[in-house]
């Protein structure tokens, strides 16, 4: 009985003594902000960890919003440790932090509400500076949709890549098209992944834009590697005042990440502490500024009769055949208008259709995208009277010459034998009174012509003597419909996967596009151009390991990439080799030698077959 009381003491202690434990860990939750690195360049990223002592169970805070800076999630870390019978705990989330500019800058503190209670953390101060030696003023000129900085404002990665948006003219019609192109600049920085631009719903339609257009332009005297995206917008249709963007654009800029407390090797110096500090790919996005859209109604003054709202520069061609036709039968009146402007604006131009010896039925409309636009028109003589489809008109406003302008064709001379007349197809109505009917005509408005002559025939060919049809290839025709059954089943289901299944999808994909960026690589490598090989290279497994491990840009990079490969039995040597080499040659400028090029070239081969022989 003693010995079962004195087992239940010491139970009782234990428990008592975890619980004033664990009340003491929980009260002592501490909440610190820590930096890689507190001095910066421009193009450089350092790690912002947030540390919450005492409490491993801290969820994840939101995103710090840090002015002048991108601020990217890198992943989470938990750690424990009991020095001297003290216990102690601590969850770490770790951001990855880009300055956008130049400048001293505090951070924090920051607060996280975590069970009821306010968590504030310390602050700490950055210092950002450029190195790259060019003038602090460049990006461009108001003319470019974006104000000239001043002297003093701060430089950034925003005077190395920028967005430019501008119109081809800031006023416009009611209804006139005119071309929008959007610009990238870059200078001095490595940009991948660039997406198309978006603009801002201001009141305006604009299409897709068309495929990128690279160049160089000099700024202030700095030379700019350019993208130009063009695309047509359409006005609206009432005059209005309207701002036109901004314009947004996502891509990825290459920075280099300080490597902070990890061990070195034996080149433990400054030239190469600095030479292989990782780099890493880190999203931004990119806004333009807006720009002033003034919409004009288009003139009262000179509109000429019959004007239906056609706006561009055109030109009209018009041909009637045949030239000699019987009573009763068609002439095509084809009409072609081409140039350049709205072509949605642009209908059939007029005609003097109040010949009663005419019949016109509706034309057929042919639109050949923003270059022309053709009307085929069924034109009928009903009398041997008919010498001439009569003159046709067109009317448009030119924006540019900011005045009406009329176009006319004709008239076109036909000969019409046979009889004199021509009946049309009637019907009468009820009476009106007595001994009264109302002829309407039907058929000859809503029946197209019927021809005399059918064509040539052609005869078809019969499949014979089924009959004699041998049983197993009888057999083989049953099966078809079946198979082809089974196979669309298959098809869809996969069809179905690639579009739910985002992982499957990604890694679906990636030997195909890594077989490409080989390709490329391959080209490269035979003409010596080194920078433009590795380049090719690092996009090439930078791509195919974000596919095949469902791993977003970001991480890539990491160590936990090589981790995570050599948990799946695959040696990680030759990736950092590869890694190291299109290192050296963004930071270094070249040097390496086409041997070196070729063994490369031979090690992203070899890597990329091991990874596709292990299951991921």
């Amino acid at each position: 009985m003693l010995e079962y009381m004195l087992r239940v003491y010491r139970i009782s202690a234990v428990l008592l003594i975890l619980v004033i434990a664990s009340a003491a860990w929980a009260s002592g939750v501490k909440f610190e902000i820590a930096l890689s690195k507190t001095n910066l360049s421009i193009g450089e990223g350092a790690q912002l960890s947030l540390i919450f002592h005492g409490d491993r169970g801290a969820p994840q805070p939101p995103t710090p919003q840090l002015d002048g800076f991108s601020v990217n999630y890198g992943g989470s870390a938990s750690r424990m440790s009991i020095i001297n019978g003290s216990a102690s705990s601590a969850v770490i989330y770790n951001y990855f932090i880009v300055p956008m500019k130049t400048g001293d800058f505090k951070i924090g503190p920051l607060t996280h509400q975590y069970n009821g209670k306010t968590y504030t953390s310390n602050e700490l101060m950055l210092s950002v500076v450029d190195t790259s030696g060019a003038p602090p003023n460049p990006p461009p000129p108001a003319s470019h949709g974006q104000q000239t900085p001043s002297k003093d404002s701060p430089k950034g990665i925003n005077d190395r890549v920028f967005l430019t948006l501008k119109p081809s003219k800031p006023t416009v019609y009611v209804n006139e098209i005119f071309t929008v192109r959007v610009k990238l600049y870059i200078r001095d920085i490595s940009v991948r992944e660039v997406s198309f631009p978006l603009i801002a719903d201001s009141g305006l339609s604009v299409s897709n834009f068309d495929k990128p257009v690279q160049s160089k332009e000099t700024i202030n005297g700095l030379t700019y590697d350019t993208v130009e995206f063009t695309a047509a917008a359409f006005s609206p249709t009432s005059a209005n005042s309207l701002k036109l963007g901004p314009a947004t654009l996502k891509c990825s800029i290459l920075v280099k990440a300080s490597r902070g407390n990890f061990p070195r090797g034996a080149f433990d110096d400054d030239f190469f502490n600095n030479f292989f500090d990782s780099a890493r790919a880190e999203a931004i996005e990119l806004k333009s500024e807006t720009t002033a859209i003034k919409v004009m109604p288009l003139p009262d003054e000179g509109k000429p009769k019959g004007f239906k709202g056609a706006i561009g520069s055109f030109e009209l061609s018009a041909a009637a055949e045949p030239a000699e036709v019987k009573t009763g039968d068609p002439v095509t009146l084809k009409m072609t208008v081409t140039g350049k402007g709205n072509f949605n604006t642009v209908t059939v131009p007029d005609k003097d259709d109040t010949t009663a010896s005419l019949k016109y039925y509706d034309p057929q409309i042919k639109q050949d995208k923003h270059i022309s636009k053709t009307f085929e028109q069924a034109v009928i003589p009903l009398s041997n009277s008919v010498q001439a489809i009569p003159e046709i008109v067109f009317s448009f406003f030119d924006p540019d010459k900011k005045s009406y302008q009329t176009v006319k064709k004709g008239p076109f001379p036909v000969t019409v034998t046979g009889a004199g007349t021509v009946g049309m197809a009637k019907i009468s109505g009820p009476p009106q009174s007595p001994g009264e009917t109302k002829p309407v005509e039907i058929l000859g408005k809503d029946v197209v012509f019927i021809k005399e002559r059918p064509g040539k025939v052609t005869r078809i060919s019969k499949i014979s003597n089924w009959q004699q049809m041998p049983y197993p290839m009888f057999l083989a025709f049953l099966l078809i419909p079946p198979m082809v059954y089974i196979g669309a089943v298959i098809h869809a289901r996969r069809i179905s996967r690639l579009r739910r299944d985002v992982k499957y999808a990604r890694g679906l994909r990636a030997p195909k596009k890594a077989k490409l960026g080989l390709k490329t690589a391959s080209a490269l490598l035979e003409t010596g151009s080194e920078q433009e090989f590795y380049d090719a290279v690092h996009k090439t497994i930078f791509d195919y390991l974000g596919d095949k491990l469902h791993m977003p840009p970001g991480e890539i990079m990491n160590d936990t990439i090589f981790s995570l490969l050599e948990q799946k039995g695959l040696e990680t040597q030759t990736l950092k080799e590869i890694f190291k080499a299109c290192d050296m040659t963004r930071y270094a400028r070249g040097g390496l030698g086409k041997a070196e090029m070729q063994k490369t070239y031979q090690q992203i081969e070899d890597f990329i077959d091991k990874m596709e022989g292990t299951r991921f």
